[in-house]
């Protein structure tokens, strides 16, 4: 499997990201599907599926912890304005929506980006199959127990 150059994370050099790139000159991407005045939503250059695009904030964020509520808000819009448009002209069912934020999430671009990739019942990206492989089982008082140390200052 091919991906996207890992940029450096403690580089904050935004005339290296090759998103801000597509981000400064929107019309020049011949694979861009949508976009909005704060975001731009275009193909995957190495789709899981047919139709997979991505979804980015046309103003740098390195990942969550660095993009506003503004420029996130943006960027939902467009994803939801993506899925429909998938669905409609792609014929999909369904969709599921991906976000990689940090290096402890294996983000191999370092500005923030949602990928929406297009489903159908019975293709065989078998997400669920997969999913069910990796789930643990928890007892409840320990996910209270969780719960509380995450809200507790």
């Amino acid at each position: 499997m091919v991906f996207y150059p890992v940029e450096q994370p403690s580089s904050p050099v935004t005339d290296d990201c090759i998103f801000c790139g597509l981000a400064k000159n929107p019309a020049r991407v011949p694979h861009r599907i949508a976009e909005s005045e704060r975001a731009l939503a275009f193909l995957d250059l190495h789709p899981i599926r047919r139709g997979h695009a991505l979804v980015i904030p046309k103003k740098h964020a390195r990942d969550l912890s660095d993009v506003t509520p503004q420029e996130m808000s943006a960027v939902m819009d467009l994803v939801l304005q993506v899925a429909r448009l998938l669905r409609e002209k792609l014929g999909s069912t369904g969709e599921n929506l991906l976000v990689a934020s940090g290096e402890g999430s294996e983000q191999s671009v370092y500005h923030v980006h949602v990928h929406v990739i297009p489903r159908m019942p019975y293709d065989d990206l078998r997400w669920n199959d997969w999913w069910q492989t990796k789930v643990h089982f928890p007892a409840m008082h320990q996910l209270e127990k969780l719960a509380k140390s995450i809200r507790e200052q």
